[in-house]
């Protein structure tokens, strides 16, 4: 594939994707050369730092994905309440975010044993870290969970959670 086919290829991918993907699954699913997928991801990233743009190449430890820019997540949050999580990631999220540190061992006091399917899922999209904490783990969001949020650092979390609350409550009035 080349030229402005690949180019329109890669946007689309990206797009599509509701986690990143990785240079080696592009390569792999356009028959392409990795340098020239790296390429053309260089050149959206240039492109999309404008600001004209609202969105931005995310680059994480598993990829790439098309997200909207930080500043602007607020003013669209309303027309995707975070669909690809599901109603317990959410919960256990919540509970990371709001109490971190916090344990895993104190979450599945609240939410059962389900916990450790869901805290295995959002370590493995990267929105939360754990660390070996006694017979337990300890979990912490991070910089993916602010950039998935339209956060500029994961301590901005209870700011996050305050307008969200009030959003909800504005709504239900």
């Amino acid at each position: 594939m080349k030229g402005e086919k690949l180019k329109s290829a890669i946007e689309a991918a990206l797009f599509m994707a509701n986690k990143p993907v990785s240079i080696e699954k592009l390569s792999k699913m356009l028959k392409t050369d990795s340098e020239k997928i790296k390429e053309v991801i260089e050149d959206f990233k240039k492109e999309f730092e404008k600001p004209e743009h609202g969105i931005h190449i995310l680059e994480t430890s598993s990829g790439y994905q098309i997200r909207v820019k930080p500043e602007l997540a607020p003013l669209v949050r309303t027309l995707t309440p975070y669909r690809d999580l599901g109603r317990g990631l959410l919960r256990v999220l919540a509970l990371v975010a709001y109490k971190q540190p916090i344990t895993q061992a104190e979450i599945v006091k609240v939410i059962g044993n389900r916990t450790y399917e869901y805290v295995k899922r959002l370590e493995e999209r990267g929105l939360i870290k754990t660390m070996k904490h006694s017979r337990t783990k300890a979990l912490f969001v991070t910089k993916e969970f602010a950039n998935y949020f339209g956060l500029e650092k994961p301590e901005d979390i209870k700011k996050f959670f305050e307008d969200f609350s009030k959003e909800d409550s504005a709504e239900t009035e």
